[in-house]
């Protein structure tokens, strides 16, 4: 979340707690809950009259999006449009009226008519307009007698819970083939009843004429819905020496509708599909946008939007545009057809941000809890790969599959799957806030979390199995199947401090959250305090990389990327000529005042701490992929000085980065240690030269390690995603439709032979009537998610037959980061876990000389 690329402006400040402050971050409400059993009706299958084949048996889930008849199995008739409802009354099939079949979730269907409206199951059975369907318009599908105890599956924004996700990934479901079926209301119970030649009904009690076939026919209409504009099937299988081919986004918020206070506008899916999850953003964004502060603090743009969405999309979703989803689930499809298979999902929220939007929405009960927020994104994750699994025919039958082990990812990428992964970003991981005391004497190295003058914390490294302890939360968390953690974010936290990264609001929101501000204080966007004790950043002068080792840091060996760390930062204290103090601890910049050196890059003094370390130790007994993003510059050093204490040696990932500068020293032990270093994705031509770098610190001859890069797009995060080529050569434009997959240069890369091409036209939402809009790669850059496909086709372009072979390994070596890091659990948990001497410390104070390796 929040990329180097965009920073908050200090204009957000300006405009008062009377105008929304909207700091942001899907919906399917309902579950297939557990089928209450029920008895079993003899049934005798009415002959089709002839000419009509009947349908062949088939499972509840196989009915997807396909155009069918009802018949009442009692009488035999069809059922047809009676007035402004339905009635079993017609005695051919050519009378009846075809149902388009649009899953709603596994086993669930919304049935479109002819005039392009659902059937409504409510008390009275009639109609009702997509755009305003609720549940009732969600029918649920049984063979006839079937009494199995379906899982409660997880909900869209609803928490779940570690029992329930184990007993929804361990449920064998029976897939029982019928001809004859049962359509009830999810909420109710109530099932869809023929009653003879009458209305159609709905009826609690049980009777002959609430049995179905479903006749398959034509003359259905087509469910609005976006689309993926591609021809042909993507490639699937291993490499001839085992090895899984594929893209890796290994950081991206697909669940993040909900967080920041909800100021996102649209969701990844909806059971009614596009126009409900795209609407118009006017009810979040206020008429023509008025209402979006974030995209005038964060885009400069103070006159509005206009808000229309699918499909006419007039202004979003675009590259630069914050707070619209750029990710929507047909768009994942596009992009995984392009190549990609391995996604990781940070489940993220910041609390202080949260408030921001819950103060200027006047909504005092809204949850802002970042591990609660994380609980509800779980079922959101869950309850998606239910969604699209149910488009496309069952369970595991969808492209997105939820995978717990590097084993099972690679079994579903070779079956031609996106491997998702479940990762955290949050500020306050394990609830581990910070409250400072102004009278504190220890420094962050030493704090013992506790006493009556010293920092607390929300949580606790005991182990007596508390909820508020470190080790049972973490347990919960990999319950959920969460494999990917970043312990640190915005703002200090009980482990350390942020790699500072950004100015003005994330400094004022690291004072709110680390205490609280007092009430009152002028341009106080957060309006709560806690004790309040809050301080702003307390710093040490960054490293200076320079063009001679005269002008640089001692020791320092220049950043990786240019991601030089730390920021300049503006003083929150007393304007000039007035002396501005230095009120950090031991004097160093920040603290209380937040006074800072004029025109040097300052970079976080709060270092690792006692719980820090052993939150650690604990994340890498357990085998957690240890995402180094955030963690300011030194404890960089520090966490890696503990991975390579052990034996095998713990290999760390950085997924967008680096966030907070990463030295070429550290680069180096991190890919030399069996790690990756992916960059956010700006531009083919910064990738090309962030792959060309990170080949050139890989280690050398001595680093036999696969190389393969990937890429952390932090899409629907609060980041600006891949822009348009400044300048395109002739011949080089992206031509549409173009083909990936044959052709050059992937007829020179072996991994390739024998790979049939997929056809991507140009990216469009349309509806059946013709509205809608195009967009195009060297006009737009990735406007949504699924133009991934079309920065493939630009690296084509651009990059040699070695760049795209390097893109295509990401996914292999994800996988095989993943299994060192298990390795090196297995032997920690074997051998105990080393604690290298020193490696807790002191930043320097000002006027001492860091030193870095």
């Amino acid at each position: 979340m929040l990329t180097p690329n965009k920073f908050f402006s200090p204009a957000l400040l300006l405009l008062g707690s009377g105008l929304l402050l909207s700091l942001s971050g899907c919906g399917n409400s309902s579950s297939a809950a557990t089928a209450a059993a029920v008895p079993v009706v003899p049934v005798t299958p009415v002959p089709p009259p002839p000419g009509v084949d009947p349908l062949v048996g088939r499972n509840r889930y196989a009915f997807n999006n396909t155009c069918v008849a009802l018949r009442d199995n009692s009488s035999g008739k069809y059922v047809t449009s009676s007035g402004s409802g339905y009635a079993a009354s017609a005695t051919a099939v050519g009378m009846a009226e075809p149902f388009r079949m649009k899953p709603t979730l596994l086993g669930e269907y919304a049935l479109l008519n002819r005039a392009g409206t659902l059937l409504n199951a409510a008390a009275t059975v009639g109609n009702v307009a997509i755009a305003s369907a609720t549940d009732t318009a969600s029918l649920r599908l049984l063979a006839n007698g079937d009494s199995t105890r379906y899982p409660v599956a997880p909900q869209y924004d609803v928490p779940t819970t570690k029992a329930a996700i184990d007993s929804y990934r361990a449920f064998t479901d029976p897939l029982i083939n019928a001809r004859v079926f049962t359509l009830s209301n999810a909420g109710s119970g109530q099932r869809l009843t023929g009653n003879g030649s009458g209305a159609l009904t709905m009826s609690s009690s049980d009777t002959p004429s609430q049995r179905f076939l479903l006749e398959e026919v034509t003359g259905c209409g087509v469910f609005p819905e976006a689309h993926d504009n591609t021809v042909g099937e993507t490639f699937k299988g291993t490499t001839s020496d085992g090895r899984v081919l594929g893209m890796a986004d290994v950081h991206v918020h697909t669940s993040s509708s909900s967080f920041l206070g909800g100021a996102l506008s649209g969701k990844v899916f909806h059971k009614f599909a596009a126009l409900q999850a795209l609407a118009d953003c006017a009810p979040v964004h206020g008429p023509m946008g008025s209402m979006d502060a974030l995209s005038a603090a964060y885009e400069g743009d103070t006159n509005g939007h206009a808000t229309d969405g699918w499909p006419t999309f007039s202004e979003w979703p675009n590259r630069n545009s914050l707070t619209h989803r750029a990710i929507y689930w047909k768009w994942i499809e596009r992009a995984w057809k392009g190549g990609l298979r391995i996604m990781v999902n940070d489940l993220v929220e910041n609390a202080s941000l949260c408030t921001l939007e819950r103060k200027a929405k006047g909504e005092p009960n809204r949850d802002c809890n970042e591990m609660n927020s994380a609980r509800r994104q779980v079922g959101t994750m869950y309850a998606m790969q239910d969604y699209i699994d149910a488009q496309f025919g069952g369970p595991g039958k969808g492209y997105f599959q939820i995978v717990h082990t590097p084993a099972e990812a690679r079994t579903k990428i070779a079956d031609g799957k996106l491997a998702v992964i479940l990762g955290m970003e949050i500020s306050n991981l394990f609830n581990c806030q910070p409250t400072y005391n102004p009278a504190r004497t220890k420094q962050p190295f030493e704090e013992p979390g506790s006493g009556a003058t010293e920092t607390k914390y929300g949580c606790a490294m005991t182990e007596t199995g508390a909820p508020n302890e470190v080790k049972t939360q973490l347990e919960e968390l990999m319950g959920y199947g969460v494999r990917q953690i970043i312990s640190i974010h915005e703002f200090d936290n009980a482990f350390g401090g942020n790699g500072i990264f950004n100015d003005m609001i994330l400094n004022l929101g690291n004072k709110d959250n680390s205490g609280g501000i007092p009430d009152g204080t002028p341009n106080n966007p957060f309006g709560s305090s806690q004790t309040p004790t809050g301080e702003f950043w307390t710093t040490y002068d960054c490293p200076v990389e320079g063009a001679t080792p005269a002008a640089s840091t001692p020791g320092f060996t220049g950043y990786l990327w240019g991601n030089s760390g730390g920021a300049v930062l503006k003083n929150f204290g007393p304007p000039a000529p007035a002396p501005c103090p230095f009120t950090g601890q031991n004097g160093r910049p920040g603290g209380t005042t937040g006074c800072y050196p004029a025109a040097v890059r300052q970079c976080n003094a709060r270092w690792l701490t006692p719980i820090g370390l052993y939150t650690y130790k604990k994340m890498m007994e357990n085998g957690i992929i240890f995402d180094l993003d955030h963690l300011e510059m030194a404890m960089k050093t520090q966490v890696l000085e503990v991975a390579e204490a052990q034996n095998p040696v713990y290999p760390f990932v950085s997924t967008h980065g680096t966030f907070g500068g990463m030295s070429i020293d550290q680069a180096s032990r991190v890919l030399k240690n069996g790690g990756l270093l992916y960059p956010s994705l700006g531009s083919v031509k910064g990738f090309l030269d962030d792959m060309k770098e990170t080949r050139g610190v890989s280690g050398g001859a001595g680093n036999t390690h696969l190389f393969g890069f990937g890429f952390g797009t932090d899409t629907d995060g609060l980041s600006g995603q891949e822009g348009p080529r400044r300048s395109i050569a002739a011949g080089k434009e992206v031509k549409y439709p173009f083909i990936l997959f044959t052709g050059a240069p992937f007829d020179q890369l072996p991994d390739f032979a024998g790979k049939t091409g997929v056809v991507f036209n140009q990216p469009e939402e349309r509806d059946a009537g013709g509205k809608g809009r195009t967009w195009s790669q060297d006009k737009d850059g990735n406007a949504h998610y699924g133009m991934m496909a079309d920065f493939v086709e630009e690296m084509r372009q651009e990059g040699s037959p070695q760049d795209m072979q390097t893109l295509f390994n990401a996914a292999e070596v994800y996988l095989q980061t993943w299994e060192r890091t298990l390795a090196a659990a297995d032997g920690i948990q074997k051998k105990g876990i080393v604690t290298p001497a020193g490696v807790l410390r002191a930043a320097p104070k000002p006027g001492e000389v860091s030193t870095y390796k």
